[in-house]
């Protein structure tokens, strides 16, 4: 085989759609723990609109039957919602109880909210020159299908985003004001179909390019000198076990599973696991006020997915959170607390999202002694928050305050308030790229692990700064850019007496 994908998330899909088309001839494996949850696979279960499919593919992404305990009701940690349905938890004990994953063909791209802005100022990777990396971002922009006209007739997004601006605009750089978030999908007849791999993918699967090989375990990879020779696989349902061989091999599995692959392989620099991050999150929900926007249309039909419009006030010095707005008719998650009330309007969630500064303390930790429900190293989680932090995050909540205020009052169980520790989802720096290899990172500004030849990393873990947008666009840009190395890597194997692997 010439090159194998450990992860079937969109990073994992962006390897396997780049290098196809560079590559025509390379055979590409792809392989994930989880089972194919729908028709095309890798489609966004946002997609979906019949309610008892979408409960079954969220149950079958929520690990094995261990993992999965407890989420079928999504338990509360301090007063609110942890894992979302269709994931299963980490650590609920240790420093970020609400840290999840999710376990399917398509990763967290079945699940994702599909937000798209792009890193700006101090968020974006300093050693990578600006001009490449916003090359990189416009054609992750293409594969993701990222628009921002979603929902730009909707009056009441309109009316949303015109009080907002009146509160936050005076306030903000003149090119970092409120208006439409920029999300993956593409708009049809007043809705979105958004992006899940099927998107990224296109015709990869049906036309023999992609081999996908679901509820495929990646034990271990199989270390020989400065390269990996390939990598030991489980087929789950049937136990059975094989070791292949591979010229090049990409592990995006997540941000967590990622340094537990590497770890378990003996592959342990030691910036592996460590320098953890998130998007510490304010939530809040408004019930909106019919005076200030618009009520629905009497007799509208209703949608399984509630999402009628998305609104940001993004990031910048001066505005250092990335705040994200959703105008919904119903809430479309359980809520603890929540006593849903007539809303004429709908409701707007509203989330104020900050930095974690990098410190190499916040960390992932994997145990020798110890399985987690797949039987591979477990995971134990240590992270806190700074004063830094702790003092964004009393700004941020003052933001919602101010924001919900101006737009209408919070219903009981909708006040601002502090997420769990890991709400956001967005978890990075676990395999940190930089500059040098000086020991605080894990893969070079290419992702291609220190002390490798073809051994390449992908995903959120990647990212080595502290910012607040949603970091999809900027994995998947990262990973367009590191294919350059990676098509390298195969037409050497190619062309030299490694060439005639299979």
């Amino acid at each position: 085989m010439d090159l194998l994908i450990v992860g079937s998330g969109p990073v994992g899909a962006t390897f396997a759609r780049v290098l196809s088309e560079r590559l025509p001839q390379a055979r590409i494996v792809m392989v994930d723990a989880g089972p194919v949850l729908t028709d095309p696979p890798g489609l966004n279960l946002k997609n979906l609109e019949d309610e008892s499919e979408l409960q079954r593919a969220r149950e079958l992404s929520q690990g094995p039957p261990d993992a999965a305990r407890g989420n079928a009701g999504i338990p509360a940690v301090e007063g609110t919602i942890t894992a979302r349905q269709g994931t299963h938890l980490v650590d609920p004990a240790g420093g970020m109880p609400a840290a999840c994953m999710s376990t399917c063909v398509g990763g967290m791209g079945a699940h994702w909210t599909c937000a798209t802005p792009r890193p700006y100022g101090s968020e974006r990777v300093p050693f990578i020159p600006e001009a490449e990396l916003d090359a990189a971002l416009a054609a992750a922009e293409q594969l993701l299908a990222t628009t921002t006209l979603a929902f730009a007739e909707s009056p009441q997004g309109a009316a949303i985003r015109g009080r907002l601006a009146e509160v936050f605009d005076a306030e903000l750089p003149e090119r970092r004001r409120v208006g439409i978030l920029p999300v993956a999908g593409r708009e049809t007849a007043g809705s979105v179909t958004w992006t899940g791999v099927d998107t990224i993918v296109g015709e990869l699967l049906g036309g023999g390019k992609l081999e996908l090989r679901a509820e495929t375990l990646c034990r271990e990879l199989v270390v020989r000198g400065d390269r990996v020779a390939g990598a030991v696989l489980e087929h789950r349902p049937t136990g059975h076990v094989e070791t292949i061989e591979a010229s090049a091999v990409v592990v995006a599995a997540d941000s967590l599973r990622t340094p537990q692959l590497l770890w378990a392989s003996g592959i342990r620099p030691s910036a592996l696991g460590r320098h953890l991050t998130e998007h510490p999150l304010t939530f809040a929900v408004v019930r909106l006020d019919p005076d200030v926007v618009p009520p629905l249309e009497e007799g509208r039909q209703r949608r399984l997915d509630p999402v009628m419009s998305v609104v940001t006030v993004p990031f910048s010095e001066q505005h250092p959170f990335h705040a994200q707005l959703m105008h919904v008719e119903r809430i479309p998650f359980p809520l603890p607390g929540f006593v849903e009330m007539e809303a004429p309007s709908g409701y707007s969630t509203m989330g104020w999202g900050f930095r974690k500064w990098p410190r190499a303390e916040d960390r992932v930790e994997l145990s020798a002694e110890r399985a987690d429900a797949f039987g591979m190293p477990a995971i134990s989680i240590q992270y806190e928050l700074t004063d830094r932090e702790l003092g964004e995050q009393e700004r941020a909540l003052a933001n919602l305050e101010r924001a919900g205020r101006s737009l209408g009052d919070f219903p009981t169980g909708g006040a601002p308030r502090v997420m769990p520790k890991g709400s956001s989802i967005h978890y990075m720096g676990t395999v940190r790229m930089g500059d040098a290899d000086n020991g605080s990172s894990v893969c070079d500004q290419w992702s291609r692990v220190w002390g490798f030849d073809n051994l390449f990393v992908g995903g959120n873990g990647v990212i080595p700064t502290a910012n607040a947008c949603n970091p999809t666009l900027t994995s998947v840009a990262l990973a367009v850019r590191s294919c350059d190395h990676v098509t390298e890597t195969l037409q050497r194997a190619a062309s030299g007496p490694r060439g005639d692997r299979t």
